[in-house]
């Protein structure tokens, strides 16, 4: 069934358009790391993926795929419905034509969803087409599918793909091995373990975590809890325990670096050393 307004199902709390929440902007104060497409193997590989997302496309019987935008074009089709606020998205956009109603083309798509995905959500504007919104298996990746009604009285299908992806790492954030031990500190509790096997494991988990993706995006509960993790000589690392989970993390001769995943590295780490109890 479908509902009036946005039901898009947001990844890691990405804001589409018109969306109103408190936010920050992920990385802005810390090293940069790459983040443009054309440089960054990553962003090559998510272009390719929203090209091969266009072709998953099912239209409805008789329908003619355009080889370029339409003209004229429906006003409510210059854009998408709604986008994430990610700043490394690729996208890309196919367009088909049908004597099928707007209304009759979501109704296909109820029974004959593009290829490989899953219904996430529909929607319309007060003043916009209703459209159709699915996910696939890749990460943070989807497509929007809008019909309308166009001026000589066939319907336009605008279809949008996009795929956010998360910027390669640099290789001097990378923590060296061969630390003789790690401490874990938050507030007035501490706990630190010489384990070889342990400092390699939080080195391991150190050296795992992403980059944030650029942008904007809603970082609820926070109340300032902030973990260190310290491997002397080596690394140390500003954990948000709350939040987004942001990491800081400095490794000597580098600027510090800002990551995601904080809560879980934490999740990991703390049984490591002991650490156990509320922060």
């Amino acid at each position: 069934m479908r509902s009036l307004g946005t039901m898009r199902r947001t990844a890691q709390g990405w804001l589409g358009t018109g969306l109103a929440a408190a936010v920050v902007v992920a990385g802005a104060a810390f090293g940069a790391h790459a983040a443009s497409a054309q440089a960054d193997p990553q962003g090559t590989a998510a272009q390719d993926e929203a090209d091969r997302i266009l072709t998953t496309f099912v239209p409805p019987p008789g329908s003619t795929k355009a080889a370029s935008r339409p003209d004229p074009l429906p006003p409510d089709l210059n854009g998408p419905p709604e986008r994430t606020a990610a700043s490394t998205r690729a996208t890309s956009t196919a367009w088909y034509s049908t004597s099928a109603t707007p209304a009759e083309v979501l109704s296909w798509l109820d029974t004959h969803p593009p290829t490989g995905s899953t219904p996430a959500g529909s929607g319309a504007a007060s003043t916009g087409p209703a459209f159709e919104i699915f996910q696939y298996s890749t990460p943070h990746s989807s497509l929007i599918v809008t019909p309308e009604t166009g001026a000589h009285g066939r319907t336009v299908i605008r279809l949008d793909a996009e795929v956010i992806w998360t910027p390669s790492r640099n290789p001097d954030s990378f923590v060296p091995g061969g630390a003789a031990s790690v401490t874990v500190s938050t507030g007035s509790r501490s706990a630190t373990s010489t384990d070889p096997a342990k400092v390699q494991r939080v080195t391991q988990l150190l050296n795992a975590l992403t980059p944030p993706i650029g942008g904007f995006h809603s970082c609820p509960m926070d109340d300032g809890t902030h973990v260190l993790i310290t491997l002397p000589g080596h690394a140390q690392a500003d954990v948000r325990a709350t939040g987004c989970g942001t990491v800081v993390l400095t490794v000597p001769g580098s600027p510090p670096r800002l990551f995601d995943g904080g809560r879980e590295l934490l999740a990991e780490v703390d049984p490591l050393v002991g650490l156990t109890g509320q922060r």
